[in-house]
């Protein structure tokens, strides 16, 4: 077994359990009566459909093969062609309070912290997730993890999303780390382990995953199927240090 030098983790689902929900029509009922205090007047069943065709808009656009959204140029088209103001920072702002309307639940799992200050002791640590920067950074800081890592990837920067192998390899670059020395984890086999394998990691772990789940995987099988994330930094320590072997020639 290689090496390993960097673990890169999933945020949603794998270190912070969330629940959203965007489509109640109260959200954007409470962003318009926000927008009226910045002079902007738009209805707030006008103001869903006008962001969701923005959203929708976007991906016919794009090229890329695994697209990404940005929700602040989404809202900030709304505002500018709808409400005639061309104010990146009150898209912003109208962004967050979208999101901060739209959380049901945000908490980090019961072992993350205590798995991300172990880890932390033997690697360096990156995130590599499918989010927008704008809800995710202020969201680390809330739950007081984003000093744990080296390096933040965060598809919405980009325009793409996992499993374009691109991101990991993006995160790799920046803590100059080589794929047969990394390990992922995540847990969507869709996004997650597609993605690390289609960046040639050499470790690709499934959490929060029973074992039953082990007959939905198709082709590509994770090399770890953990219950939470303890398991997994237990698991990836016994699996780094099995013998390698040797042929007899």
């Amino acid at each position: 077994m290689p090496q390993i030098t960097t673990i890169l983790f999933d945020i949603y689902g794998t270190l912070i359990d969330i629940h959203t929900n965007e489509h109640r029509e109260e959200i954007f009922e409470t962003v318009s009566r926000f927008l009226e205090y910045r002079r902007v007047f738009i209805p707030g069943r006008e103001l869903g459909e006008l962001f969701f065709n923005e959203v929708n808009q976007q991906f016919a656009r794009s090229r890329e093969r695994y697209p990404e959204i940005d929700a602040t140029q989404a809202f900030e088209h709304v505002l500018r062609d709808r409400g005639r103001v061309c104010d990146r920072f009150l898209a912003m702002l109208t962004t967050q309070l979208y999101r901060s309307l739209t959380r049901e639940k945000l908490r980090l799992f019961d072992d993350t912290f205590w798995t991300l200050n172990e880890f932390r002791k033997l690697y360096r640590l990156g995130i590599v997730t499918d989010a927008q920067r704008v809800y995710c950074n202020p969201e680390l800081r809330a739950l007081r993890i984003e000093e744990f890592f080296d390096t933040i990837v965060i598809s919405s920067d980009y325009g793409f999303r996992k499993p374009d192998p691109r991101l990991f390899h993006i995160a790799l670059a920046a803590v100059n780390a080589k794929e047969e020395n990394a390990a992922y984890i995540g847990n969507k086999y869709e996004t997650d382990l597609v993605g690390s394998k289609a960046a040639g990691l050499a470790l690709s772990v499934l959490i929060h995953q029973s074992t039953e789940d082990e007959k939905a995987f198709l082709e590509t099988k994770p090399d770890l199927v953990c219950q939470n994330l303890r398991e997994a930094f237990d698991q990836i320590q016994l699996k780094i240090s099995e013998p390698t072997s040797v042929a007899v020639v």
